[in-house]
């Protein structure tokens, strides 16, 4: 929690930094960042963590992550290079902050190894260190920034953000690799040598449905300066990024209520209660229809008031735009506990297809709505809301004690 507070601090320093404009172009980057990080490399934590606390787990685990990890990062890479035309334009014309997106592939596979050995390896109090002094680091290399240098662009700010993250995490990487952190559980040498091509065959299931998700959330603040057809429409691009990051201030909250309810979800589709699983569709739902209507409330009402306290005056938006964006992360949220149903009985394949199908709704809406803040604010709701009644479905739907079946 406390490193959510502080990077909202971080983007709070740097939007008051910049003009409406130049926070645009930064907020794409930011929004890039998520998708290159969360949304390629977290099933890469996934897997470590998962690797690490198997008894009599193969040798060599960190090897062939960090291997499968790097071979990820080159492809983003190439990536990269061959979206340049339109990464620079995402970025306002800034070449610089192109470099800084392919150097933050790199640190971001270094990153989440170290993330997810720490988590395997039952070093909590180290892994939360680490993104605490992550999250510091970024509010400090900011602050630095806008004391130090009299008109800042966007581009200083991107490379704070890629060398808080490598400052934060490569000292704990080099201690892994001279294997000074060690896991509690031992490795079988009798398994033999992990590969990499193993590891991917984990990770690519779980690869699919990560990147939706990232996408689907980041996506619009990434796509609207892109969109943009000249400056007023720039400023307004920056204006949705500050309101969009004073919205998403709830997601804080999903992990660690993923993490307290994934228990109670694996309970009862391992019992084959169907009653009880319809009731907990049910609060589910309910939970959402109440969660969005307090949002909608509170983002018409307050919304205005609150970016202008935390940005400045300059990026305020009327409150539809606001409540239109609280009630698409409501229902986001309602996606990421649906989809954690899925998870609990093993259905990996078709956490994706729900993320996907919510991403190809946000894509038609993004080209058939012609106004360009709401068609982003209407994108991330309504691919959120499909994706949610498709995971819903899925959820309800016969297979699932037959696939609960086949993995006992």
């Amino acid at each position: 929690m406390a490193s959510g507070l502080l990077l909202n601090v971080y983007l709070a320093i740097v939007a008051r930094s910049l003009t409406a404009a130049e926070y645009a172009y930064f907020g794409a980057f930011w929004s890039l960042a998520q998708v290159a990080g969360f949304g390629m490399f977290l099933s890469i934590e996934q897997e470590t963590a998962r690797l690490l606390q198997t008894p009599g787990r193969p040798l060599g685990v960190l090897r062939a992550v960090l291997l499968t990890a790097a071979t990820m990062a080159v492809a983003m890479l190439a990536v990269v290079a061959l979206g340049w035309p339109v990464l620079s334009r995402a970025f306002g014309g800034q070449a610089v902050t192109v470099v800084a997106m392919g150097v933050l592939c790199l640190v971001s596979a270094g990153q989440f190894v170290v993330r997810g050995a720490l988590i395997g390896m039952d070093r909590m109090g180290r892994h939360a260190a680490i993104m605490l002094l992550d999250s510091a680091l970024r509010v400090g290399l900011a602050a630095l920034v806008a004391s130090l240098v009299a008109t800042p662009g966007s581009p200083a700010f991107a490379w704070t953000l890629v060398v808080a993250i490598g400052l934060a995490h490569a000292p704990q990487l080099l201690s892994l690799l001279r294997r000074r952190t060690r896991a509690a559980t031992e490795p079988d040498p009798a398994a033999g040598w992990l590969t990499p091509r193993t590891i991917w065959g984990a990770v690519a299931p779980l690869l699919m449905g990560s990147l939706c998700a990232q996408l689907l959330l980041n996506g619009p603040p990434v796509l609207v300066p892109v969109l943009a057809q000249n400056q007023v429409d720039v400023t307004r691009a920056g204006q949705f990024l500050a309101a969009f990051t004073l919205a998403r201030i709830p997601l804080f909250l999903v992990v660690p209520l993923q993490t307290a309810l994934l228990p109670m979800f694996t309970s009862i589709l391992h019992s084959g209660d169907r009653v009880a699983l319809h009731r907990l569709v049910r609060r589910l739902s309910l939970g959402l229809l109440v969660l969005a209507a307090a949002a909608f409330g509170l983002g018409y009402l307050l919304g205005p008031w609150l970016v202008q306290l935390i940005f400045g005056a300059s990026y305020v938006l009327p409150g539809s735009h606001i409540a239109l964006l609280a009630v698409g992360v409501a229902t986001y949220i309602g996606l990421v506990l649906v989809t954690q149903v899925l998870v609990a009985s093993v259905r990996h394949k078709l956490v994706a297809w729900s993320w996907l199908s919510g991403l190809l709704v946000a894509g038609v809406v993004l080209a058939l709505v012609p106004d360009l803040l709401l068609r982003a604010e209407l994108a991330f709701l309504l691919g959120s809301l499909v994706g949610w009644l498709v995971a819903t479905a899925l959820v309800l739907s016969g297979r699932r004690e037959r696939e609960l079946q086949s993995v006992a």
